[in-house]
Order: C-alpha cells, then structure tokens, then sequence
C-alpha cells in the first residue's frame, strides 16, 4: 500500500460494537490537540429521517468540528437498517465507488488526518460485486478494529484480523469497546479472560476496554470528553500520529473496483 498523509479506516467485528463512539472520541482527542481532522462515513443505514442529528455522520462531524457538507461526509444515507447494498438495493439506488473516492479525496486535501468509520464488519456488501474491505483498499488507510470486550469477542476478533491479513491489509491496532456496564464478577472475568487471550494472540497493539458511557446519547458531543481522557483514546491518538506517512505493505492484487 502506498504512502498516505495520516488517519485510519475504523472497522468493526460486527455491527453495534462502537465504531462511532471510537471514531468521535479519537476525533475529538486529535482536534483537542490542535489537528485538522476530517470525518467520513461512506455508507450509512439506518438512517434517522426525522433526527439527521442524531446520525453517525452528524455524531462524527459534531465530534470534530467539521464544517464540510453532509453530503461528502457520508454520499450515501439510507433508512433502512440493512447492509449497504441491501438497502441500496431497496432504495433503487446504485452505490457508486467513484463517487465515495471522490469525495474522501476532497476532503482528504483540506485535512491531513482523515478517519472513515465503515459500516457493519469487513465483509458487508457496498455493492454487488463489493465489499467494505475492497473499500479500504482502496483507499489506502491503516485499519483500526474495534471490538467487544466480553464474551464472544475473541472469536470476532481473530476472524477479522486473519481476513485482513490475507488481504495484506495494515492493521493499526485492536480496540476493545464495552458496549454495555459491566454488571457482575462474571462479567468482569469473561472481559479480563477476553483481553489476555486476545493480547496473547494478535499479533497487533490491543488498546482498552474503552469505558462505558451511559449518558454519552443524550449529551452528543459533550459526553464525549470524559471518553478523550479514557487511557485507550490517548493511546490510539499517539499510535494515529506516529503512524502517518509511513510505508505500509501493498495489498494482495484484486480486481478494481467498479466506477
């Protein structure tokens, strides 16, 4: 993969396991430091007609202060909660690559540091001949996988981060995301049994768990700057800054993706 300015690709292991609420909080920490960020959600589903506020996209903007238009933050902004392509599809739409390139490019040129959170996991259709990870071969980003602390956690994990590696796709590091308060000693073990195993095995940084917020959706964005002092975020926003303009591995060849 060729030399890029800064940023990462935010994936998940599944849907629901936080990629937002990483990709605002670590937007957040970078702007806080005086680093000009620019937000991207290519696809997003589910989308809230009657509270576009209340959007990832609009989350993400609000997280870092962008002032670009919702229409290049997110291209493509569909209410069904399906996949990409499957609510695309039930849209009688056409998700466009080229349309996603060009505005990641465009936004790409004013901030230096870019963070794309995708939608769903690396495999999820865009369109019918692609999926969320030929997006982020193509455009070149490092990837941060986020997923759950608990139980169930380290199957997701490994499974992401083996498909990743056979695609020759850099990985910057693996972030663990309470999606829930821990509610007993149960629960507490499976999470410590969860970090140990995956830290022994990855092969990559394993940050976190990040901590859970309960007020963090009534209280966008302020709610998030308890989250900028989580040890993780600042962990990550060190790991995002060091990492730019590095020299990454090429990817395995692939079929170019549609315009």
């Amino acid at each position: 993969m060729g030399q890029f300015m800064g940023g990462c690709f935010i994936t998940g292991t599944d849907t629901g396991v936080g990629k937002t609420v990483v990709t605002a909080g670590l937007a957040h920490w970078l702007v806080a430091r005086h680093h000009a960020v620019g937000v991207m959600k290519p696809v997003e589903t589910g989308w809230p007609t009657a509270r576009p506020g209340r959007s990832d996209a609009a989350r993400l903007r609000a997280a870092c202060g962008l002032d670009a238009p919702l229409e290049r933050v997110c291209p493509y902004r569909f209410s069904a909660p399906l996949a990409p392509y499957g609510a695309a599809r039930q849209a009688h739409t056409t998700i466009r690559t080229s349309v996603i390139r060009r505005a990641f490019a465009a936004l790409r040129r004013r901030y230096p540091l870019m963070l794309v959170e995708g939608a769903g996991g690396i495999l999820v259709p865009v369109t019918k001949t692609t999926t969320m990870i030929d997006l982020m071969c193509d455009l070149e980003l490092p990837v941060l996988v986020v997923g759950q602390s608990g139980l169930g956690g380290i199957n997701q994990a490994l499974l992401t981060l083996e498909t990743l590696r056979a695609r020759r796709i850099p990985i910057l590091a693996l972030m663990l995301n309470r999606t829930s308060a821990a509610r007993g000693i149960r629960s507490r073990l499976q999470e410590q049994s969860t970090v140990r195993l995956l830290k022994e095995r990855v092969g990559v940084p394993v940050l976190g768990p990040v901590r859970y917020l309960t007020r963090l959706g009534r209280s966008w964005p302020s709610g998030l700057r308890p989250l900028t002092n989580d040890p993780a975020i600042h962990r990550l926003g060190r790991l995002i800054l060091t990492n730019g303009r590095r020299i990454h591995a090429r990817p395995s060849p692939r079929r170019r993706l549609p315009q």
